[in-house]
């Protein structure tokens, strides 16, 4: 049978039907989603908190949190209703900071910010990125529940009312994103964030992903409580940015609401194990870092000595934030491992990317890339094999395994949550 993937061209791919386990991704929904009215009605109604307008009286310094252009959070339809809350309850234009929350990533341009927030909130508005790197825009905050100490935004710690805003999906790291993630990692320093992303190898990835009660998690919480972060304001998308749910008020009680909310979009039941699994990284696929989440997915439906093929666009190449990202690779991850605890190996986040994914594609399946900005020696010096197009993918797939090879499809395998039965 005929199989087309999400906006993304990457050649006819046939697969006889009894090899065939089933295509799966976000549940298919109709109709526009949420509109204006229903998200002012879930702002104006939070789940555990006084409502943002009262929150919001008499502050002076407004900070708020958001994701950057690697999520999906639609910030130019949430953020006017925000906007319009905190202006009732008498806060100026002058009184109102947006802050992106890049955790590493690279800063946003001028045009990404205005499409990202729309250029009626980008003219209005102060909007700037988080300096990561930047030693005199941080401020320590003491040591977490981690055991590491928590290095953060200024500009969080002087608000007289922190926000975060943001969207909710399954995460490898943290079990699910959204709530006090955009705090922690989100706007921390480079060695809080290297350290909240490095305590994560302590679990598998089924300990992780999709679990929201987790060590991980649980400091998430508990450090952007002591910030200051008093609500957050959570959408759940379907049909990459439309608003399926959307949730406001406490960090935890109204991001457990928005994570049942999630499942109903991204949780999808898997009978048995795959012998090769097709994971598509669109839309999370801006470069490969970003793109091997679609791995992690992958890695919870796909047998020991199975095949994960990786479909991934990844139009900024391989990770233009680690130059060296591509050197190292996935091929050697307990090495590098070693390495790190040792304290030879100086590049923590980098190298907890490589690890956790050379974890799985190196050690316990084999992987192969399919992706016209990242050529087959690039995919080798990775540790992957690579395919021209899909077809030519799946034939090496059934080849590395056998004829009747069991074979899942996951679209948006970045962003759902298999749940095996």
């Amino acid at each position: 049978m005929d199989v087309s993937l999400t906006k993304q061209v990457f050649g006819k791919l046939e697969i006889p039907a009894s090899n065939l386990m089933g295509i799966f991704g976000p549940r298919k929904i109709d109709g526009p989603g949420l509109s204006d009215n229903e998200i002012r009605k879930a702002i104006a109604n939070p789940i555990g908190t006084e409502p943002l307008q009262e929150m919001a009286k008499g502050c002076k310094n407004v900070i708020i949190v958001t994701d950057d252009n690697t999520r999906m959070t639609p910030v130019s339809r949430i953020a006017p209703i925000v906007l319009d809350e905190l202006h009732l309850a008498g806060v100026p234009d002058s009184g109102i900071t947006f802050l992106i929350g890049l955790g590493t990533h690279r800063p946003m341009t001028a045009g990404e910010i205005q499409t990202k927030f729309s250029s009626k909130v980008a003219s209005r508005y102060r909007i700037v990125n988080h300096s990561w790197n930047d030693a005199a825009a941080l401020a320590s905050f003491g040591r977490c529940d981690l055991g590491f100490e928590v290095v953060i935004n200024r500009l969080a710690l002087e608000a007289d009312l922190l926000l975060a805003v943001g969207s909710i999906v399954p995460h490898a790291t943290a079990g699910f994103s959204g709530g006090g993630k955009t705090i922690m990692p989100g706007i921390c320093g480079e060695k809080t964030i290297e350290d909240t992303h490095w305590k994560a190898l302590d679990f598998s990835m089924s300990d992780i992903l999709g679990r929201l009660n987790n060590p991980i998690r649980e400091a998430i919480v508990s450090v952007s409580r002591m910030v200051g972060l008093r609500a957050i304001i959570n959408a759940v998308l379907f049909d990459e940015n439309k608003i399926y749910g959307l949730v406001a008020g406490d960090i935890d009680a109204a991001h457990r609401r928005g994570v049942e909310i999630c499942r109903e979009v991204y949780g999808v039941e898997i009978k048995g194990q795959a012998d090769v699994v097709i994971a598509e990284a669109y839309p999370t696929d801006i470069d490969l870092r970003q793109a091997i989440k679609a791995v992690c997915s992958a890695d919870l439906i796909c047998r020991d000595g199975g095949v994960i093929i990786l479909p991934a666009d990844c139009p900024e190449g391989i990770a233009p934030q680690f130059p060296e990202f591509e050197y190292h690779g996935f091929r050697n991850p307990d090495r590098l491992f070693r390495e790190v605890e040792a304290d030879k190996f100086s590049q923590k986040l980098m190298a907890y990317t490589l690890v956790a994914i050379g974890r799985i594609v190196s050690k316990r399946v084999r992987a192969i890339l399919v992706s016209r900005n990242i050529d087959q020696n690039q995919a080798r010096r990775m540790g992957f094999q690579w395919a021209p197009d899909l077809q030519a993918a799946w034939n090496q797939a059934r080849a590395m395994v056998h004829k009747h090879a069991r074979v899942a499809i996951l679209k948006s395998a970045g962003e759902i949550l298999p749940i095996l039965q």
